[in-house]
Formats: C-alpha cells, structure tokens, sequence
C-alpha cells in the first residue's frame, strides 16, 4: 500500500445514521463512531441502515436527509469524512422492483447493492435471489459473506457465486484468525484466493466488538497479504463503487 494512501480507508457497510435501525441510537454516538473511524484513517464512509420489507424501515429521503445532518455536524467538528448513503437489502422476491422503482437504495446511487439474507438460508435460495438483482441490471455485492452456513460448510459454492460477478464483503471482525473457529478459517481461504471485494466495519455503536475500529485487522491484512490487494480491499474497489466504475 502506497503511504500517502495508508490512512485514506473506504467504509462501504457502517450502520452510523442515527436513530434508524439497530446501530447508531442518536447523533451523539454517531458522531462518536465518526471520531473513532477518522482515527483509523477511514475518510469515506457509505451509511447502510437495514431495510427489511417486513419492518418499518426508514425511506430513502429520510436517509439522504440524514446524511446531510451528520456531513454537515461531523463538518463542523473538522472529522475529515464524507458520506453517502445507501442501504443494507434484506431479500426477498419483492426486493428487484423495489430497486428498480428507487423504494430502496443502492450504494452511493450506484448500480451496486449490498444484499444479505437469513444465515440459514438454502444455498439456492441466495444463488437465485443474486441472480434476480443480476437480471435487473444490479451488481449485487454479498454483505458479510461469511455468516452463511451454507457457505461455509462448502467452499466450492464460493466459486458459484463468483462465477456470476457477485462480490463478496467480509467484516474486518471477522479477518483476524481465532483458534478452533471455522468461520476466521473460512475469512483466510477466501483472502488467500483473492475472493474478497471489501472488507468492513459493519459497525454499529461506538463501543465494544461493533465499533468502526479497524486497526488491528488491518495490521493483519497488511502483515499477511500482498500491498496492492489490501489497497483494493480497504479502499480502491469502494471509491470504484462509488464513481460507479467497473474493477
């Protein structure tokens, strides 16, 4: 990783905005989650409140609304970071023509979504409903990829998946190795091949294993694999996401 871009880290799963699902509870933990991010060296962050058609979910005014609140308090406080919205898409069936009709967002008003489903979801299930938001024209990325049992029981559906462009985020938690646990196992098998899009904070408060702290599973990352990949893991392919280029 070049040195002048070793502090300027992209955040494209955070649940900062306030009072909207179950990360942030006010401004005043938000704004403590934007200090610890600043001093991790994340300069953009991509809010992604959660959006499940079977609970009340904030519209996507109400999050560019509040987008501009935090930009504009975390402005005045000189934290150095710039926001977009967009939103964390629990499937269902319904969800294609939701994106297409704009009643959810996308990533940073891309083509790509971030999209997660129940852990215990059938491996089919997941690979069909991709594949729908493929067909409407999305580039879907699979949030936290990590947690799906299916997944992890069997590797060769990774490459199922890979093989229809999706992209796969993990949560930068999950990165370090932890003895006799699968799913750290899984996280490094899939480092090792070069299957990881982003890596994230997913943070949802300010305190505790959720917070938007990601230096010591940089340290790691930075310790263990190739320069130019940790580059693109932590920050070029989100910036790409953003300016909704291919990579």
């Amino acid at each position: 990783m070049k040195e002048q871009d070793q502090y300027n880290y992209v955040d494209m799963h955070c649940h900062i905005l306030p009072a909207v699902d179950d990360g942030s509870k006010n401004m005043d933990m938000s704004l403590q989650m934007a200090r610890i991010a600043s001093a991790n060296g994340i300069k953009t962050i991509i809010v992604t409140p959660h959006y499940n058609a079977a609970h009340r979910s904030v519209s996507p005014d109400g999050i560019r609304k509040r987008v501009d609140l935090l930009q504009k308090q975390c402005s005045e406080e000189g934290l150095g970071i710039s926001f977009y919205p967009g939103n964390e898409l629990f499937y269902d069936r319904s969800l294609p023509e939701k994106l297409s009709k704009g009643e959810v967002l996308t990533l940073a008003d891309s083509r790509f979504c971030l999209v997660e489903f129940n852990p215990m979801d059938d491996f089919r299930y997941i690979y069909d409903g991709l594949r729908a938001l493929i067909y409407e024209g999305f580039q879907p990325i699979l949030a936290h990829c990590e947690r799906y049992a299916c997944l992890l029981k069997q590797f060769s559906l990774v490459e199922e998946i890979l093989e229809q462009r999706v992209l796969l985020q993990v949560n930068a938690a999950s990165v370090e190795p932890k003895l006799f646990q699968p799913v750290p196992r899984f996280v490094q098998k899939l480092l090792h091949q070069k299957c990881i899009s982003f890596v994230a904070t997913d943070a949802h408060r300010a305190e505790g294993s959720r917070s938007p702290d990601i230096q010591s599973a940089v340290s790691y990352l930075k310790r263990k694999y190739d320069a130019r990949y940790v580059s693109r893991i932590l920050a070029e392919n989100a910036l790409y996401l953003i300016r909704d280029e291919d990579f």
